[in-house]
This record gives structure tokens, C-alpha cells and sequence, in this order.
């Protein structure tokens, strides 16, 4: 509880920021497609890591005091290098997204320029911090899997809203068009032969390419849905604090119940698609914190938009959202959980590396959705 709650004050300053920069959104085209789809790293990169980084030091895998070895170097590097191509494939589909729906957008090259730029400067960031968060949490014996992934689900979004502006005006002011493209195109297998095998981009996208591009998807169809109901949110631009909000509500919840099914099943506690009371304990905490937290984000919200001077609706159908959402949203994500936990234990895959990063991307959809569907209820 006092973990999302702190991490609501953090996202009050990513949604702020969205709020503060809604005529930017307006005058780049396209570039509010790659917001939610960025911020999936933080399930995709930061809190699969964390998850891992967890369940071995549950097992005794790791020791207690972080160190330079093999593990640790080979989990941060192959994590920064997932991130570079993640978000190749984030601007690949953004482009595409826009051109099969007919939404305006800048050209492909400045798309994928600022994908990869706002990555790179999120991961370096996001992926130090993870580890030390996760090794912190467990040596003052607390269970990392209740802290690591809403903290650095939070961290990741202020961090990727805050940098995917700053590519946005760094790219824009080198001014480069498609046919500029084709002169980059020779760096990038000199890119590729400096990164030592195990981290190449074509060893990763063949052993993460389904759960990679499976989540990318999942990414752009939340920021082409979030493109399409955009009018909702330039009338009332307070309502763009909510989007980092509830979409890491749903990767927090995701990523708690994520990580603590990925230990279970390892640690014996549960058995795929078996519910016991290790499950149905994890459900009620699940929904009560749903009820707990609900309030709170409505009150910080408000005061968000106060502190900035963002228009925003009134606070009961404010409450009334953030309820809505937040509790359908725990209800889903939790099923999801269990199942893909389940499912991917079942056949013999580590569950820490594909239920946090398909849920949060999923989340990323199902916040959207829920979103604007209480939106359009309450107001």
C-alpha cells in the first residue's frame, strides 16, 4: 500500500507533464502512438528484470550482495539491448499504425530516431536503478516482488514521458526526412558488430520475438486507441494526468501478482492453473488494495491539476473514474496473471520473463480502454 501510493505521487508528474505538453502532442503528429508503447518497457525491460533478479535470490540462486559476476552483467546487458529493439520494432508499427488508420504522422525515420533515442537515455536510467532497488528491497527483507515492479513501473513513466520529448526535439531540430534514412542505414551493422554476440539483435529478437513483438503490438494498439479518442482529452486536458495513472495501475497490480505467481510456482507455493489459498489470498489483497488506492489517486490527481493549473473535471466523477478503472482493471489483470503464469510454467518457460512483459503490454490496452470507457460514463 505505501508503495503504490508513493508511486501515484510519482505518476501524477508523468501524467503532468502530458497535461503541460498537450499542444506538443498536437503539433507532432503520431508521436502520442509511441508514448504507451514506450512505456511498456518498464514491464518489458525494467520489471522482468527485477522479476528474475527476485526469484533468484528467493532461490538462492545469487547471493545477498550484489556483485560484477556473469549473471547480473549478462541480465543488465541483455535488457539495454532488448530495449534498442523494442524500440525499432515500437517505430516500425507506429508508422504502420498511422498509415492503416489514415491518423496524420510525422515521417518513419523521425518515429524510429526518437523511439530508439528515448529508449536508450530510459534504460540507462531504468536498468541501474532496477537492480539496486531489487538487492536494497531484499536486503532489508522485504519480498521485491511487492515493491520492484510498481516502483519501477513509476520510475520508468515519469522517466519515458519526460524523455520522449526531449527526442522529439532533438530529432525534429536535425530535421531529417525519409530519404535521410537511407544514409544511416550503413551505421547500423556497424552498431550490431560492437555489441558482443549474446546481445545481438538477432540472436535477441530469435529468442524473445514472440513475446516481443506480441507486446509492441499490444503497445500501438493502446497508442492508436489513445490517437483515436485523443478529442476526449484536448477538451479537458487534466484528464491526460490520468493515462500514466491507470495504465500503471494496471502494470503495478500486473507486475506485483506477475512476480509473486513467477516465485510460487518456482518456490512450490502454487501449481499452474491450481487455485489454493496462496491464490485466493493474493485475490482478496488484490482487490482490496484496488479499493484502498482509488481514493487516493482521485486526491492526488486533483491536486496535480490544481498545483499546475490544468482544467479538470470535478472531483466526484473524478472518483468515480479512477474506481471504475482501477478495480475492473485489478480484476483482469489478476486473471491474466495467474493464467499466464500458469501457462507458461506448464511448458517449461520461465514465467519471469513472459507474464510481466505481456501483462503490463496488455495492461497498457486494457488501461486505455477502461479509461475512456469511464470517461465516457462518468462524464
Amino acid at each position: 500500500m505505501p508503495v503504490v501510493i508513493a508511486t501515484s505521487v510519482g505518476e501524477l508528474f508523468a501524467g503532468s507533464i502530458l497535461g503541460k505538453m498537450h499542444a506538443r502532442l498536437d503539433l507532432i503528429p503520431g508521436l502520442i502512438i509511441l508514448v504507451p508503447a514506450i512505456m511498456g518497457l518498464r514491464g518489458n525491460i525494467g520489471a522482468a528484470l527485477g522479476s528474475r533478479l527476485s526469484a533468484s535470490l528467493h532461490l538462492g540462486i545469487i547471493g545477498k550482495k550484489f556483485a560484477f559476476n556473469r549473471f547480473n552483467l549478462h541480465n543488465a546487458g541483455a535488457g539495454f539491448s532488448l530495449s534498442i529493439t523494442i524500440s525499432i520494432v515500437i517505430g516500425i508499427l507506429s508508422k504502420v499504425a498511422c498509415q492503416l488508420f489514415g491518423l496524420p504522422s510525422i515521417p518513419l525515420v523521425n518515429l524510429l530516431l526518437i523511439a530508439i533515442l528515448a529508449s536508450v537515455m530510459a534504460s540507462t536510467m531504468l536498468i541501474p536503478t532496477t537492480v539496486a532497488l531489487t538487492y536494497f528491497a531484499y536486503n532489508k527483507n522485504l519480498d521485491p516482488d511487492n515493491i520492484v515492479a510498481p516502483i519501477i513501473g513509476m520510475v520508468g513513466d515519469v522517466i519515458t514521458v519526460f524523455v520522449v520529448f526531449i527526442a522529439a526535439d532533438i530529432v525534429l531540430r536535425m530535421k531529417i526526412d525519409d530519404s535521410a534514412a537511407y544514409l544511416l542505414m550503413p551505421v547500423i551493422p556497424l552498431i550490431v558488430r560492437k555489441l558482443p554476440a549474446r546481445y545481438r539483435l538477432l540472436e535477441i529478437l530469435r529468442q524473445s520475438l514472440p513475446v516481443l513483438v506480441l507486446c509492441t503490438v499490444f503497445g500501438v494498439i493502446a497508442g492508436v486507441f489513445l490517437h483515436w479518442q485523443y478529442e476526449k482529452f484536448l477538451l479537458i486536458p487534466g484528464l491526460l494526468i490520468l493515462i500514466p495513472q491507470i495504465i500503471a495501475k494496471a502494470g503495478s497490480i500486473g507486475g506485483i501478482f506477475g512476480a509473486r505467481f513467477s516465485t510460487g510456482l518456482h518456490l512450490g507455493y502454487l501449481k499452474p492453473f491450481c487455485i489454493n489459498d496462496y491464490v485466493i489470498k493474493n485475490f482478496m489483497g488484490g482487490l482490496a488494495l484496488a479499493f484502498l488506492i482509488s481514493p487516493i489517486v482521485a486526491v492526488i490527481t486533483k491536486f496535480g491539476a490544481d498545483l499546475f493549473r490544468i482544467p479538470l473535471v470535478p472531483f466526484i466523477p473524478l472518483l468515480l473514474i479512477n474506481f471504475f478503472a482501477i478495480v475492473i482493471i485489478t480484476l483482469i489483470v489478476f486473471v491474466l496473471d495467474f493464467v499466464t503464469a500458469s501457462l507458461s510454467y506448464h511448458i517449461q518457460l520461465d514465467p519471469s520473463n513472459s507474464v510481466i512483459p505481456l501483462v503490463t503490454s496488455l495492461g497498457d490496452i486494457i488501461g486505455t480502454v477502461i479509461l475512456v470507457l469511464a470517461i465516457s460514463m462518468f462524464i
